[in-house]
């Protein structure tokens, strides 16, 4: 009886972790303009005052995204990556735009209500490793 539980317990693990793989993420964009750094209900949004080249700020964040652990840049315009968690793969949607001089980072779940503040973590780390705009 043990291994019956183990086995389907195992199943139902495989099973999740297929699903969050394999289904197709469609990354929408974001409309809202935001001002200022929010946390939103399995998310976070970044801004930041930029003054300089948008070209030469989106490659220095495109770069410190890509060699992020389980992150693949998904769309160009705008900038999209999704970072998938190590156990199951949940993916996250993180998309990086300019709107009117400030850089603007917004990173939200795909599945599930919260991201324990994963999303939050990661961008932050993104912009330490960015330094000043």
């Amino acid at each position: 009886m043990k291994y019956l539980i183990g086995f389907l317990l195992v199943a139902v693990a495989a099973g999740i972790s297929a699903y969050v793989r394999l289904m197709p993420i469609s990354p929408t964009a974001v409309t809202q303009n935001y001002v200022t750094d929010t946390d939103l209900p399995g998310g976070f949004v970044a801004v930041r005052e930029f003054s300089g080249n948008s070209s030469d700020a989106l490659a220095r964040v495109k770069a410190i995204a890509l060699a992020t652990p389980r992150t693949v840049r998904v769309a160009q315009n705008p900038l999209t990556f999704v970072t998938r968690s190590a156990g199951f793969g949940f993916p996250d949607i993180t998309q990086v735009m300019i709107q009117n001089d400030k850089l603007i980072i917004h990173a939200h779940l795909v599945y599930g209500k919260s991201d324990l503040g994963v999303n939050k973590t990661r961008v932050l780390e993104w912009l330490d490793a960015i330094g000043p705009l």
